[in-house]
């Protein structure tokens, strides 16, 4: 049900203030004073019971890595957050190395095509067909340059 009390201005101050824009843009974009905008956004956020002022975006690792989770790409991240790219992948990782879990930007394929070999005895055909090479040749590398870099033996195909 519409709020009838809700004029289709404070709609669209509260819509522009979303958008992180200052009162003086909304005020300009819609043809009133600062301080009418500033009570269009208040009356409409009271009457809906939106939030006024927004929360602060949370800047952890967690939020971070949630959003790329959800399809968002790193370079938006950094626009959404107001941060260089460089720190939303320190934190990314950071957060990923504190919780235990993979970090979305490395490749794993050669460390679970390792695995699948040694625990389970694949060939690397076989291995690089379920990891997601396209060929043997790349599983092999893969595999040996995880096996070199954390002191392993090369599990037989």
């Amino acid at each position: 049900m519409i709020n009838p009390h809700i004029r289709e201005q404070e709609v669209q101050a509260y819509s522009l203030y979303v958008q992180k824009c200052t009162y003086k843009e909304i005020s300009q974009a819609l043809g009133i004073t600062e301080a009418q905008a500033w009570r269009r956004v208040l009356k409409y956020a009271r009457r809906t019971k939106n939030p006024y002022p927004l929360p602060r975006r949370n800047q952890t690792g967690q939020y971070m890595y949630d959003l790329y989770l959800n399809g968002v790409s790193m370079d938006d991240i950094a626009l959404l957050l107001g941060v260089k790219l460089i720190k939303v992948y320190r934190r990314m990782k950071a957060y990923c190395e504190a919780a235990g879990k993979r970090y979305p930007l490395h490749d794993y394929r050669g460390e679970d095509a390792y695995y699948l070999m040694r625990d389970h005895g694949m060939s690397y055909q076989v291995a690089a067909q379920c990891v997601g090479f396209t060929d043997r040749s790349n599983c092999y590398r893969s595999v040996k340059a995880f096996a070199q870099k954390n002191g392993l033996k090369m599990p037989k195909s």
